[in-house]
């Protein structure tokens, strides 16, 4: 496995990991303070990372497959990046909250760009 394949493995588990503490802080504030939209913004950008990270991880093992980890990585990316907006436009979110969806975006962006680098890659040779 080459260096890229192993970097766009690890941001895929790091995007499931992530997806996972955001679903966990978004019930968990919810709870707190009854459901508000900034709280239902942060468990479904858990509810979308979480299982875009587990099938990329999946996908990543085979580079040829790196093409439909780009595509999966580019909705999730998407998808954090609106419920980030709704959170913060529509909600009063908390710290953790606001910390926990950049990373989830983060954590899509770099799949994105190691998936890009992969299919490119793969195109050179």
């Amino acid at each position: 496995m080459t260096q890229l394949a192993k970097s766009l493995k690890i941001s895929c588990i790091a995007c499931l990991f992530i997806g996972l503490a955001a679903l966990v802080i978004g019930i968990v504030v919810g709870l707190r303070s009854v459901f508000d939209v900034d709280a239902l913004a942060t468990v479904a950008c858990g509810l979308g990372s979480t299982p875009a990270g587990a099938q990329a991880s999946r996908l990543a093992n085979v580079p040829s497959n790196a093409k439909k980890v780009r595509a999966i990585s580019l909705i999730a990316l998407v998808a954090c990046l609106v419920f980030l907006g709704i959170a913060i436009k529509m909600g009063d979110p908390k710290p953790e909250q606001i910390g926990v969806l950049c990373l989830a975006a983060f954590a899509a962006l770099m799949m994105t760009w190691f998936s890009h680098k992969q299919v490119k890659e793969l195109e050179r040779v």
